[in-house]
Protein backbone atom coordinates (compact mmCIF):
# COMPACT_ATOMS: atom_id res chain seq x y z
CA UNK A 1 0.00 0.00 0.00
CA UNK A 2 1.27 3.69 -0.85
CA UNK A 3 1.91 6.24 1.64
CA UNK A 4 -0.21 9.38 2.17
CA UNK A 5 0.63 12.78 0.88
CA UNK A 6 1.34 14.68 3.61
CA UNK A 7 0.31 18.79 2.68
CA UNK A 8 0.40 22.04 4.37
CA UNK A 9 0.29 25.59 4.09
CA UNK A 10 3.40 27.69 3.39
CA UNK A 11 1.80 31.13 4.89
CA UNK A 12 0.14 30.74 8.36
CA UNK A 13 -3.71 30.51 8.29
CA UNK A 14 -3.82 32.07 11.75
CA UNK A 15 -1.59 34.64 13.37
CA UNK A 16 -1.94 35.47 17.48
CA UNK A 17 0.16 38.65 17.85
CA UNK A 18 0.32 40.08 21.28
CA UNK A 19 -0.96 43.43 22.02
CA UNK A 20 -1.27 45.76 24.55
CA UNK A 21 -4.99 46.11 23.81
CA UNK A 22 -5.62 42.63 24.67
CA UNK A 23 -7.42 42.62 28.18
CA UNK A 24 -10.09 40.66 29.50
CA UNK A 25 -13.35 42.30 28.43
CA UNK A 26 -12.94 43.76 25.00
CA UNK A 27 -14.82 44.49 21.63
CA UNK A 28 -13.48 43.37 18.80
CA UNK A 29 -14.62 43.81 14.76
CA UNK A 30 -14.26 40.87 12.44
CA UNK A 31 -13.70 42.87 9.10
CA UNK A 32 -13.47 40.37 5.77
CA UNK A 33 -11.34 40.69 3.43
CA UNK A 34 -14.41 42.02 0.63
CA UNK A 35 -16.51 44.35 0.98
CA UNK A 36 -20.56 43.58 1.80
CA UNK A 37 -23.14 46.37 0.57
CA UNK A 38 -26.03 47.24 3.29
CA UNK A 39 -29.79 48.71 2.80
CA UNK A 40 -27.54 52.20 2.27
CA UNK A 41 -25.82 51.39 -0.57
CA UNK A 42 -22.64 51.83 1.50
CA UNK A 43 -20.51 49.23 1.51
CA UNK A 44 -18.34 47.88 4.62
CA UNK A 45 -16.12 45.14 5.39
CA UNK A 46 -17.03 44.49 8.87
CA UNK A 47 -18.89 41.41 9.04
CA UNK A 48 -19.28 41.29 13.36
CA UNK A 49 -19.47 43.26 15.85
CA UNK A 50 -18.52 41.16 19.68
CA UNK A 51 -17.58 41.52 22.86
CA UNK A 52 -15.54 39.42 25.19
CA UNK A 53 -17.85 39.20 27.90
CA UNK A 54 -16.87 35.67 29.65
CA UNK A 55 -13.03 36.25 29.04
CA UNK A 56 -10.07 37.10 26.97
CA UNK A 57 -10.25 33.93 24.22
CA UNK A 58 -13.30 34.86 23.05
CA UNK A 59 -12.21 37.28 19.98
CA UNK A 60 -10.39 34.08 18.55
CA UNK A 61 -12.72 31.59 19.14
CA UNK A 62 -15.36 34.03 17.95
CA UNK A 63 -13.02 34.80 14.61
CA UNK A 64 -12.73 31.17 13.80
CA UNK A 65 -16.26 30.22 14.55
CA UNK A 66 -17.76 32.92 12.13
CA UNK A 67 -14.98 32.71 9.64
CA UNK A 68 -16.24 28.96 9.49
CA UNK A 69 -19.55 30.27 8.82
CA UNK A 70 -18.59 33.16 6.44
CA UNK A 71 -16.22 31.25 4.32
CA UNK A 72 -19.04 28.32 3.69
CA UNK A 73 -21.91 30.98 3.00
CA UNK A 74 -19.98 33.79 1.08
CA UNK A 75 -18.98 33.61 -2.41
CA UNK A 76 -15.42 35.42 -2.30
CA UNK A 77 -13.82 35.42 1.26
CA UNK A 78 -10.34 34.81 1.70
CA UNK A 79 -9.41 36.49 4.75
CA UNK A 80 -10.81 37.68 8.00
CA UNK A 81 -9.35 40.19 10.40
CA UNK A 82 -9.47 40.60 14.05
CA UNK A 83 -9.70 44.00 15.51
CA UNK A 84 -9.68 45.41 18.97
CA UNK A 85 -11.27 48.32 20.59
CA UNK A 86 -11.21 49.24 24.17
CA UNK A 87 -11.54 52.14 26.37
CA UNK A 88 -10.91 53.13 29.59
CA UNK A 89 -12.97 51.46 32.60
CA UNK A 90 -15.54 53.74 35.02
CA UNK A 91 -16.37 52.66 38.35
CA UNK A 92 -19.53 50.32 38.22
CA UNK A 93 -19.94 51.04 34.31
CA UNK A 94 -19.18 47.86 31.97
CA UNK A 95 -17.69 50.24 29.28
CA UNK A 96 -17.36 47.29 27.03
CA UNK A 97 -20.86 46.60 26.58
CA UNK A 98 -21.65 50.18 25.88
CA UNK A 99 -19.05 50.28 23.32
CA UNK A 100 -20.35 47.44 21.71
CA UNK A 101 -24.25 48.60 21.60
CA UNK A 102 -22.56 52.09 20.75
CA UNK A 103 -20.40 50.57 17.84
CA UNK A 104 -23.79 48.54 16.75
CA UNK A 105 -25.92 51.50 17.07
CA UNK A 106 -23.48 53.63 14.95
CA UNK A 107 -23.34 50.92 11.98
CA UNK A 108 -26.76 50.85 12.02
CA UNK A 109 -27.34 54.60 11.67
CA UNK A 110 -24.76 55.02 8.50
CA UNK A 111 -25.98 51.60 6.71
CA UNK A 112 -29.69 50.57 8.30
CA UNK A 113 -28.84 47.22 9.47
CA UNK A 114 -26.44 45.10 11.47
CA UNK A 115 -23.37 44.08 10.36
CA UNK A 116 -23.56 40.46 8.28
CA UNK A 117 -23.51 38.32 11.28
CA UNK A 118 -24.69 40.11 13.69
CA UNK A 119 -27.92 39.49 15.44
CA UNK A 120 -27.91 41.73 19.05
CA UNK A 121 -28.82 45.10 17.88
CA UNK A 122 -27.19 48.46 18.80
CA UNK A 123 -29.85 50.29 21.24
CA UNK A 124 -30.24 53.35 19.60
CA UNK A 125 -32.66 54.25 21.98
CA UNK A 126 -30.29 54.16 25.43
CA UNK A 127 -28.79 57.35 24.27
CA UNK A 128 -26.17 56.32 27.27
CA UNK A 129 -24.32 54.19 24.79
CA UNK A 130 -23.22 56.69 22.37
CA UNK A 131 -23.31 59.83 24.75
CA UNK A 132 -20.28 58.09 26.63
CA UNK A 133 -18.09 57.81 23.53
CA UNK A 134 -17.95 60.66 21.10
CA UNK A 135 -20.00 60.00 17.86
CA UNK A 136 -16.95 61.43 15.75
CA UNK A 137 -15.07 58.63 16.87
CA UNK A 138 -16.91 56.03 16.84
CA UNK A 139 -18.25 56.71 13.24
CA UNK A 140 -14.23 57.02 12.41
CA UNK A 141 -14.39 53.51 13.95
CA UNK A 142 -17.06 51.94 11.20
CA UNK A 143 -15.94 54.12 8.29
CA UNK A 144 -12.57 53.07 8.39
CA UNK A 145 -13.85 49.69 7.06
CA UNK A 146 -15.85 50.94 4.33
CA UNK A 147 -15.02 50.64 0.54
Amino acid sequence: MRALKIRFTEDPLLIIRRSRRWKKRMVYVLAANISFKYKSGERSHIIYIGTTGKGGRRPATSASDKASEAFYDLRGLKEIRVHLATCKGRKRVKTWEHLESALLATFRQIHWGLPKYNMRKGSIANTKDIKLFSRKALEKLILKFAA
